[in-house]
């Protein structure tokens, strides 16, 4: 049984999806976990992320309008995502509806995820949601990944490429995915390697521009239909090495080559029940995430061993259940308890001399947890939409915590050719610092003359949330929409710089008082015939301190993307990107200042054969890269590309 409700108007009908039922809501599939009807929910398909030819996650929601990528100084070649103005620790990211944790210093990385196990990316914007939690403040990415089908899937996609500045940047890429349903037995098994070399814009520095690295992902899903019961199991692996090469002096004018070494592994498990009984289900998972991060620093130019080593495990558990039902046809509710408990330590070893070691635990056997329910309910009458609700947290730390949310939509046919639909929320919001603002210590000396200490003195983050908007469709060739947002945050955390007695820049967490995030979304979507194809996004959000009248740093005033597609044949289509990030602040009195880029990306699909696709691609073509990194004791703000214009061709093998 399926629960259907087209524009919002009361229905119901039956559904089979490779023996799962599958319940739908204002026309979205819970399945993700994603059940907001009445909250503008924006959706990128895997056939978009293939044709794209993108490799992770953080190249993916570049598609997505008022969602964009930043990079983390604090590890090189991470990105992290920025929605409204909100970033790092308060934009979620989950796996097929479970939360995913923080690294150990910042915001989820969104390199780690490969793109072959991606079914579809959903993003809701704010925090208009019960269901997600209170890290939900900026709003949720989830990733819904593919489901074993009723017959054999083989995907493998292979690419590589080289810049063509320093012929150094060489980059290879392999990813497989295998799935199949015998005897109701579903099982599913995907595999990602992705390699980059390091390299470097100016030869007569010992600082590198571009870090060497190699990621690895793998996972395994079986699951199993047992009468009313659907028992699944998945494991997830990520394993990411990275190495970055800087300069420190060692002398008044002399500099010398220094490393950062940093391996992170994580193991994740899910082990989960869905128990589906007419008109409702109840679903409960366990689930265990385990990282370790291990970090080395070589600080002295003058040894040969390595002075630091910093060693960080941090384990999260999740248990959780959530009830669905359809109530009097036009009322769908959900309701959910959750437990989660989070530890950490964190030790580090020096080494000052070939003989003197000393070992520190900076972190001994920490221990958060925190007890939340919610209930929200969808419903849907004629042609409007209401989802009231609310989530109730018990933290250990810092006690309860109420948040009531609202979401209201209306559907409307102003002609034979013209739909709209208007939607309006408000939510309020509430985030705890997490364990690693609270006690983690990063000692980046090395990298960029830095360190980044952990504030047990956080108060927890509150928000509200209200955003309006519209969407227009014109006989399904073309639409057009418009999101107004305002955010009101109290006790924001951000990482401010202390007052140091030597050269090394010493940062921490602190709670910004009163802070305003406001904005527009616009995006627009064409397709004039079956040959071309238009896509247009463009926001713009301000972010401020009401206390200093200041913009916060590195959140970009603006940005645009213009996207053609162009199918001349069945067999062939060609992707044009154009990309603009405006400029933003990089310190907090609002003086200096990393001038706005642009990209442009060109992609070429060529279907060879039902099981072959060829492709080849050029990014970064106008080749707009920062200046080279020099020699120097502070650290220059730049965000332009570090790579220029890049060359790749590749290869996709489906179902041979």
């Amino acid at each position: 049984m399926a629960i259907s409700n087209v524009h919002a108007q009361s229905a119901t009908s039956t559904k089979e999806m490779d023996n799962e039922t599958v319940y739908i809501y204002g026309a979205l599939n819970t399945k993700s976990g994603l059940i907001d009807s009445a909250v503008k929910t924006e959706v990128l398909s895997s056939q978009e992320i293939e044709d794209s030819h993108y490799n992770d996650l953080s190249e993916s929601i570049s598609d997505i309008a008022g969602v964009s990528e930043i990079s983390v100084d604090r590890r090189s070649g991470a990105k992290t995502a920025l929605i409204q103005g909100f970033g790092e620790n308060s934009v979620l990211v989950m796996i097929d509806g479970t939360p995913v944790s923080q690294n150990s210093s910042f915001g989820f990385d969104m390199t780690q995820v490969s793109t072959e196990n991606i079914e579809k990316v959903e993003v809701i914007k704010g925090g208009a949601s019960a269901l997600y939690g209170s890290q939900a403040i900026g709003g949720v990415i989830n990733i819904v990944t593919k489901k074993p089908l009723n017959k054999k899937k083989l995907f493998i996609d292979l690419s590589s490429g080289m810049d063509q500045e320093s012929n150094e940047a060489k980059q290879a890429n392999a990813k497989v995915l295998y799935s199949n349903r015998v005897n109701g037995y579903g099982h599913k098994f995907t595999a990602s390697f992705r390699n980059q070399s390091d390299f470097d814009l100016d030869k007569n520095t010992y600082a590198k521009d571009g870090p060497k690295y190699s990621k690895l992902n793998s996972s395994l899903y079986l699951d199993k239909k047992l009468g009313n019961n659907t028992l699944s199991l998945n494991y997830m692996y990520f394993n990411d090495y990275v190495k970055s090469t800087s300069s420190k002096p060692f002398g008044s004018s002399t500099f010398g080559e220094i490393n950062n070494e940093t391996r992170t592994t994580t193991h994740n498990i899910k082990l989960q029940n869905i128990l589906k009984s007419g008109d409702s289900s109840l679903k409960t998972y366990v689930n265990a995430e385990l990282i370790r991060d291990d970090l080395n620093l070589n600080d002295n130019p003058k040894t040969t061993f390595q002075e630091t080593h910093k060693l960080t495990n941090y384990d999260s558990y999740r248990v959780e259940s959530i009830y669905d039902r359809l109530v009097f046809d036009n009322h769908a509710l959900t309701a959910g308890l959750l437990y989660k408990e989070d530890r950490v330590d964190q030790k580090t070893r020096t080494q000052q001399t070939e003989s003197i070691i000393v070992d520190h635990s900076d972190i001994d056997h920490k221990k958060v947890w925190s007890l939340q329910g919610y209930i929200q309910d969808n419903y849907f009458k004629d042609s409007y939409e209401i989802s009231p609700g609310a989530r109730i947290q018990y933290d250990s730390n810092y006690g309860y915590n109420f948040s009531p949310k609202v979401s209201f939509s209306y559907f409307n046919e102003l002609s034979e050719n013209i739909e709209s639909k208007s939607w309006l929320t408000l939510g309020t919001g509430h985030r705890s610092p997490s364990i690693k603002e609270r006690f983690f210590t990063l000692d980046h000396s090395s990298v960029a003359n830095y360190i980044v200490q952990g504030n047990d003195n956080l108060e927890p983050e509150k928000s509200i949330s209200i955003q309006f908007g519209n969407k227009l469709d014109f006989n399904r060739e073309h639409s057009i929409h418009g999101n107004i947002f305002y955010n009101k945050i109290s006790n924001l955390i951000e990482t401010t710089e202390l007052e140091s007695s030597t050269s090394t820049k010493v940062f921490s967490y602190k709670n910004f008082d009163n802070v305003d995030s406001k904005g527009v979304e616009i995006g627009s979507s064409y397709t004039p015939n079956n040959l071309n194809k238009f896509n247009l996004n463009y926001s713009y959000t301000e972010t401020i301190n009401q206390t200093t009248g200041l913009q916060l740093l590195n959140r970009p005033l603006y940005s645009w993307k213009l996207k053609h597609t162009l199918s001349p044949s069945e067999s062939l289509s060609i992707i044009n990107s154009l990309r603009y990030t405006g400029k933003k602040y990089t310190n907090e009195e609002n003086t200096k200042i990393s001038e706005g880029h642009s990209s442009f990306d060109t992609k070429f699909n060529y279907r060879y054969s039902k099981s072959i696709n060829i492709y080849f691609g050029i990014n970064n073509l106008f080749d707009s890269v920062k200046d080279p990194t020099i020699d120097t004791v502070v650290a220059l703000n730049d965000d332009r590309p570090t790579l220029g214009r890049y060359f790749y061709t590749g290869i996709q093998l489906k179902d041979f």
